[in-house]
């Protein structure tokens, strides 16, 4: 699978639940441990569950080197089970990309990928960003000196997907 980093993976995972574990604000944030048999074997179906009133998200932390996210990255499971869970009135199955080299995070809704797919595309290309045809949104950032990790900031809008 092009792009995976287990360490730089992590570290992503870890700045997402800096920035959503807030519970003074209104979010009810939980990470979902990782099964200990790994990332090949794991049938977790996401890295974080996220309650913000109305709305349930089930979140997918993903993080590349390469200018593109190849959808393989996606396990099976964590595919087919976002989908399965995006059917639910106010559930939401959402995948957070960070394109580490270009210091930039995306939040993508799993129907929007799954569209992608059945148009036979395989990834998205941060370097052809303005060919996206499915709605996104950047997450907000706090700027610093390092060139891997990134500060979210903001809330958690994703009004994009209440128009599914």
């Amino acid at each position: 699978m092009a792009g995976i980093d287990v360490t730089l993976g992590k570290k992503a995972e870890q700045k997402i639940e800096e920035w959503l574990d807030r519970p003074n604000d209104g979010y009810c944030f939980d990470r979902i441990p990782d099964q200990m048999t790994g990332f090949y074997g794991s049938k977790n179906i996401c890295d974080f569950t996220l309650f913000k009133a109305p709305n349930m998200y089930y979140i997918e932390s993903k993080a590349t080197w390469e200018d593109r996210f190849d959808f393989s990255m996606l396990t099976p499971t964590q595919h087919d089970k976002l989908l399965e869970k995006s059917k639910i009135a106010y559930v939401y199955g959402v995948v957070i990309i960070l394109f580490a080299h270009h210091q930039r995070a995306f939040i993508i809704d799993i129907n929007d990928i799954k569209h992608l797919e059945d148009q036979d595309k395989h990834s998205l290309n941060i370097n052809k960003i303005d060919n996206w045809n499915i709605p996104y949104k950047e997450i907000q950032t706090i700027p610093n000196s390092r060139k891997t990790y990134l500060d979210y900031t903001g809330d958690f809008d994703v009004e994009f997907m209440w128009k599914r």
